[in-house]
């Protein structure tokens, strides 16, 4: 599967890193304006149309540019014929991840969204006890993402902290958190929320400390905080589940370690490691195997519209 990466900055990097551990997947060219090359045997050009034109065979074409470019890029590389991995967020409003979904049925061509969070072992552990009903009924969710971002991020010259290309704290930092409580507990009622800039004037245009609640199943509840006020580095992100059966609360900087677990009857596995490049490769293993006919997408465009959704009634109560 040959495959074009636009935009080869932090993120873009990371995605050829990734695509490197699929034996199946070859990146073979870029586009970003700020690069002359990715490798001696790889391309970068100026503009999408010129790196398709150099490189017609491209199968995939991968979004890794700032999220309000998303969706006017990823349409146009279904119109061209190619299939899109694109970054999270999809888009940054509901209207655009429905118009890419309806040019994803339109061309036949496929949108991957990149939602690696997913295939952790410990998000694959936290689905299977919730499928199987280990934890009976769910009555709440306690999540905190408490993370660092300041004047090193934001500057002058980068997109972040744009409303028009970043389109808020819940799209760049914790989209990914977002993804987990929707495809952990399916549909959220967003219920309430307050937003503050506490230390951001000047840096950014939207909040950097939020938290809204939310109703989910037949009687749950749930509450999200998040800051990106945390001073020099980022501090920790955790969610908390109480159910009928048990408690569970998984935390470390991305969610990443168990930090408790006690339910009725039930003895704590040993979980697989894994980190977020390992992760993300499983998005291009999992587009080779569509395109191979082998295995349905793991994560569409249905899913990034969800995401946007969440995230738009979420705002709403910014009033």
């Amino acid at each position: 599967m040959k495959v074009g990466i636009v935009g080869l900055g932090h993120i873009g990097k990371k995605h050829q890193a990734a695509a490197a551990l699929v034996p199946s997947v070859e990146i073979i060219a870029g586009v970003d304006k700020q690069a002359s090359t990715m490798s001696k045997q790889q391309a970068v050009y100026g503009s999408i149309d010129e790196m398709i034109s150099a490189h017609p065979d491209i199968d995939v074409i991968a979004i890794c540019t700032p999220n309000g470019l998303h969706a006017k890029q990823a349409l146009h590389c279904l119109e061209q014929g190619k299939h899109v991995i694109c970054e999270k967020p999809m888009t940054t409003n509901k209207q655009d991840a429905e118009a890419l979904i309806n040019a994803s049925l339109h061309s036949g061509k496929y949108v991957f969204c990149v939602m690696q969070n997913r295939n952790s072992p410990i998000s694959q552990w936290l689905k299977e006890l919730i499928i199987n009903g280990t934890l009976g009924e769910i009555y709440s969710i306690q999540m905190c993402c408490a993370w660092n971002r300041d004047e090193r991020y934001y500057t002058p010259d980068s997109w972040h902290g744009s409303q028009a290309l970043d389109g808020g704290t819940l799209f760049t930092q914790f989209a990914h958190y977002i993804d987990t409580l929707y495809w952990l507990f399916k549909d959220l009622k967003i219920t309430g929320g307050t937003f503050n800039n506490f230390n951001h004037e000047g840096l950014i245009e939207f909040e950097d400390t939020g938290m809204f609640s939310f109703e989910f199943g037949q009687r749950g509840q749930g509450q999200f905080f998040y800051t990106t006020a945390v001073w020099d580095k980022n501090f920790e992100s955790t969610m908390s589940i109480i159910g009928q059966n048990g408690t569970i609360k998984v935390g470390g900087q991305y969610m990443n370690e168990v930090q408790y677990c006690h339910i009725k009857d039930y003895e704590m596995p040993s979980l697989a490691s894994s980190d977020n490049i390992q992760n993300l490769s499983n998005i291009y293993k999992n587009a080779y195997d569509v395109l191979n006919a082998k295995e349905q997408v793991m994560t569409n465009a249905m899913d990034g519209l969800k995401v946007v959704e969440l995230i738009e009634n979420i705002y709403k109560f910014k009033g």
